[in-house]
């Protein structure tokens, strides 16, 4: 199984409508495309420091999880869109629409 995160950070005035872009967008795209699941999550903000190394979470850094069957699903998923419109203003509306920034991407692989 592969697990795929993409995490950035999204204005404050646009979390809502980016919230629900990628409930009525995103969401069903990766999953009329071959994603097994997709999940969406923000920081959450706790009163306590648990561990020295905590990172304190801005509350507008949010997650992106995409699970696939194999990295080759994962691949041939990238490889399938790279050319289609829909998934092109998808991808083109973080930056224009949401000005999304401070992006991290990794790529996961269960072992086991």
């Amino acid at each position: 199984m592969i697990l795929v995160q993409w995490s950035c950070i999204v204005p404050q005035d646009k979390v809502k409508s980016f919230i629900k872009f990628c409930k009525d967008v995103v969401q069903p795209f990766y999953d009329s495309h071959g994603c097994r699941r997709y999940e969406l999550f923000f920081a959450s903000k706790v009163r306590e420091q648990y561990f020295s190394y905590q990172v304190s979470q801005e509350e507008n850094r949010y997650t992106e999880q995409f699970i696939f069957d194999s990295l080759k699903d994962f691949e041939c998923f990238l490889k399938l869109n790279e050319f289609d419109p829909q998934a092109k203003e998808i991808v083109e509306s973080y930056g224009k629409k949401f000005q999304v920034s401070s992006c991290i991407f990794t790529i996961f692989e269960q072992k086991a």
